[in-house]
């Protein structure tokens, strides 16, 4: 009865040996890899699609100005950069003009300007 015993143990132990040993996990591995040669071309080529839809998407937003935010109550009327990180603007807020200094830190109202004032190249309505 103890040899019985004993030779279910050593087949168990030599079973799991096996399970679990570096060669059968490099052979199992190898034979129901999720990455296998045609998986791997098509998920290169389902990035590649995904990358160009992103690129050509950034594309049209930038070459139709589309903006995701927008008031029609402001514009921007005009903008000159003084700096890296300085710029002069001039922007139309609820039918006032204003003279706006822009900074890295703060916005500054420098002038409140007359209806009267027109921008070269700005059309009238």
């Amino acid at each position: 009865m103890l040899s019985v015993k004993s030779n279910v143990f050593v087949n168990c132990a030599s079973g799991l040996l096996l399970l679990f040993s570096p060669l059968a996990a490099a052979q199992k591995t190898a034979s129901e890899s999720p990455l296998a040669g045609a998986d791997i071309g098509a998920m290169l080529l389902a990035l590649i699609v995904v990358l160009a839809v992103i690129i050509i998407l950034a594309s049209i937003v930038k070459r139709f100005n589309l903006k995701l935010q927008g008031n029609a109550d402001m514009k921007v009327l005009s903008a000159m950069s003084l700096g890296t990180k300085e710029r002069l603007m001039i922007v139309e807020v609820a039918g006032q003009k204003l003279l706006l200094g822009v900074t890295a830190e703060r916005i500054d109202c420098l002038k409140e300007l007359p209806d009267s004032v027109e921008l070269k190249g700005q059309q009238k309505p």
